[in-house]
């Protein structure tokens, strides 16, 4: 069962990293262990998955974190610098390739984009 649950806010252009719990309806840990997530964000839940603002896949490596359900996402600069500000739908989905794909969402909710002053880099 997914857990519905905002993340923080953070500046358009910035690197911003959330630290993720996964648990099961029990409350036991969601070994991610070798797993693929997918982060999606959209600006409406019926956005068509092409026109999602953000789209990013990461694999949790098998250890002891992993096992034990957390994990960290990363969305660096160069993602979060073409997000208008605003605020969005997001899930996130462990998928394992099977035929059809095993696919379980772990998280959604909503996300805010705030607007930065900076926007030079170099």
């Amino acid at each position: 069962m997914a857990t519905a649950s905002n993340l923080a806010p953070f500046y358009r252009g910035d690197t911003k990293s959330f630290n993720l719990t996964f648990r099961d309806a029990n409350g036991d840990p969601i070994d991610l262990s070798g797993h693929e997530l997918w982060f999606t964000m959209k600006r409406e839940i019926g956005d068509a998955d092409d026109a999602a603002v953000l789209q990013k896949r990461i694999v949790f490596l098998p250890n002891a974190e992993s096992a034990a359900g957390n994990g960290v996402l990363i969305l660096d600069s160069s993602e979060t610098s073409a997000i208008d500000p605003g605020t969005y739908y997001f899930d996130m989905q462990k998928v394992i390739p099977e035929n059809p794909p095993l696919v379980t969402t772990l998280m959604s909710g909503r996300v805010s984009v705030l607007p930065d002053v900076t926007q030079r880099v170099s």
